[in-house]
């Protein structure tokens, strides 16, 4: 057999070879790692909830009655109010966890201070819409309930970028439920 055939064989071989490839789950978390993940995904939950009202609250706006729109603004106080009750919880598994080297503890800083900023979003955000949730206030909801609601979600976004650099430098991945590996990949 020549070098040029062997050689042609080798690269056949290893191209089907590559589609065998096994995909091996990543190991699991230590005590310390799943209590910070577990703690933050609770707080990140109830973010979505926020979320998820400001969109309504954004797309009804020009269209709904003011009746609703204070129903709205009273779903975005609950939302708020909810998450406020979450962050303390949060912070206080972030200020023990052990993380390692310079750019860990840097990041938890950074992690703290981004709580404390995202709790006053949230404190802000509860006593507005607490106000804009009381009985005639529907015109106001519609002239001024959008903007604070965009204010809210910009707060978020600032906030799940500290938290994706923070779960990041902790080797913390947050996939999906049923997003892991394919069964037919292994």
């Amino acid at each position: 057999m020549t070098r040029t055939a062997a050689f042609i064989l080798a690269c056949l071989i290893s191209t089907s070879l590559q589609a065998q490839t096994v995909v091996r789950p990543d190991p699991p978390l230590d005590v310390n790692r799943a209590r910070v993940r577990d703690v933050l995904l609770v707080l990140r939950d109830s973010l979505n909830a926020i979320d998820a009202a400001a969109g309504r609250l954004q797309r009804d706006s020009r269209q709904t009655s003011a009746a609703s729109l204070v129903s709205r603004a009273r779903v975005m106080r609950d939302a708020c109010g909810s998450s406020a009750r979450a962050v303390d919880p949060a912070r206080t598994t972030v200020i023990g966890a052990r993380v390692v080297g310079t750019t860990g503890a840097r990041r938890r800083l950074d992690m703290v201070r981004g709580l404390d900023v995202l709790s006053g979003e949230l404190a802000h955000c509860r006593s507005e819409f607490a106000s804009m949730g009381e009985a005639g206030q529907g015109e106001r909801v519609r002239d001024y309930g959008n903007d604070r609601a965009a204010r809210i979600q910009s707060a978020l976004r600032a906030y799940e970028r500290t938290l994706s650099r923070f779960l990041g430098t902790m080797g913390i991945k947050i996939e999906p439920l049923g997003a892991g590996a394919s069964p037919l990949a292994g």
